[in-house]
This record gives C-alpha cells, structure tokens and sequence, in this order.
C-alpha cells in the first residue's frame, strides 16, 4: 500500500472527514493534492492528500478537488446458454449529478439550503475502483454558493471557513439509484482584493501580474506571482 503525506493548508480549520461511509456502493475517501505536469494537465498526487485548503475568490475562481474513489460493487458473471460470461458492464457506477450542503464558521454569510445546490457530472466507475488508482474532480462550491461568497466575502472582509460537504448520486448498470458517502472539506475564503491586469490591492503583485495558485487556479492554496 502507497504510504500517503497528508498536507494541510491551514493548521487551524477543522479535518477533512468523510460521513455515512459504510455500505455505500461508491466513496469518496480522500482529497489529493494537487500536481500540474506541462503534459497531463492538473492531476491528482498518487502519494499526498489534503485536509483542508484557501480560497482567494477575488481570482474568480472555484476550488478544485480531486477525490480518490473507491466502489463496493462486484462484477456479476451471467450465463448464456452453457458458456459462461463475463457480464462485462455489469456493476458499473454511473455518476451524474453532484449535491452540496455548506455550513459556515461564522453568521451573515447566506449559503443554499441543503441539497438546493447541484451540478450535473457524467462519470463511469468499475466494481471493485482501488482508491490509490482512480479519483474524480469535484469543485468544492456549487455555482450558488460561489456567487454568494463573491458578494459577501468582499475586499477587507473577515475571512470565512465553509465546510462544504459533497456527495454524488447516480445508478448502478442494473438500474437501481445509489448515493456516494457525504464528504466534507474545510475551505477558507479570502479576499484579498485582487483584480485581473491590475494586481492586489494590498501590493502583493505588480501591476499587470496575475496571480496563479495551485494547478494555476487563482487564489487556491497558493498565492503567488509569476
């Protein structure tokens, strides 16, 4: 088994957890960090997950989770006639649509009610998924919930901590609707005051400079100039 290096963002927000974990078909066991490699992209680290994460939304941006996912579904073998078959399909997860409840760390930030955010997906997973293989991306906020945070969380604002839980609802190749286990993820927002083409209103980057975070997502995790 890969040895995993949990990385924390902010030492001082709430762990990353997982809930009503036991007999779902599919789970959303952790959140990786983040790697970007000039050929793949952003991808997931096989080897470090994350337990909590900064968002500076005055970068505009969402912050991304990559989950690694892990399915208790079999493969279920048929028989046609007197040959045996693979029944290959058969136990496939299909993914298609994400909910999301929040909670705040403090009052007057106005967030969806439970499960009014959503955000439709399309992802297919295999019986018997290895969590060290297999991750999918999620964004951490429903598009509600990041345009209320925009309009809340302004320059000079208190900074806020939302745990955003998240889970995923699909059916199994046979039909039958299932539900993944809740994840929840501390996220702290920040706004820094940061505007495109012009630079942080606090000085941090020259003017003209854009500021790019992990992945070069502006405002996640890291806050950098380049």
């Amino acid at each position: 088994m890969k040895r995993l290096m949990a990385i924390a963002a902010l030492a001082v927000t709430p762990l990353a957890c997982v809930a009503n974990q036991g007999d779902n078909p599919v789970r959303f066991v952790q959140a990786r960090a983040l790697d970007f490699d000039d050929t793949e992209g952003c991808t997931g680290n096989e080897d470090a997950f994350i337990t909590e994460g900064n968002l500076d939304i005055s970068g505009g941006s969402n912050y991304l989770l990559a989950m690694s996912v892990e399915t208790n579904t079999f493969q279920q073998p048929i028989t046609i006639g007197q040959e045996p078959f693979s029944g290959e399909g058969l136990g496939d997860i299909t993914l298609n649509e994400v909910v999301y409840s929040y909670q705040a760390s403090r009052s007057g930030v106005s967030l969806p009610a439970d499960e009014v955010d959503r955000v439709s997906i399309y992802a297919v997973f295999r019986p018997e998924t290895d969590p060290e293989e297999s991750y999918m991306f999620v964004r951490a906020f429903g598009p509600q919930a990041l345009t209320r945070l925009a309009s809340t969380i302004t320059f000079g604002a208190e900074p806020v901590t939302i745990l955003t839980t998240v889970k995923a609802r699909g059916r199994l190749s046979g039909g039958q609707v299932v539900e993944s286990n809740k994840f929840t993820f501390p996220v702290t927002v920040v706004n820094s005051g940061y505007t495109p083409g012009v630079g942080g209103a606090a000085g941090t980057c020259p003017v003209g400079t854009p500021r790019n975070g992990v992945c070069a997502i502006p405002g996640q995790d890291i806050r950098i100039c380049l």
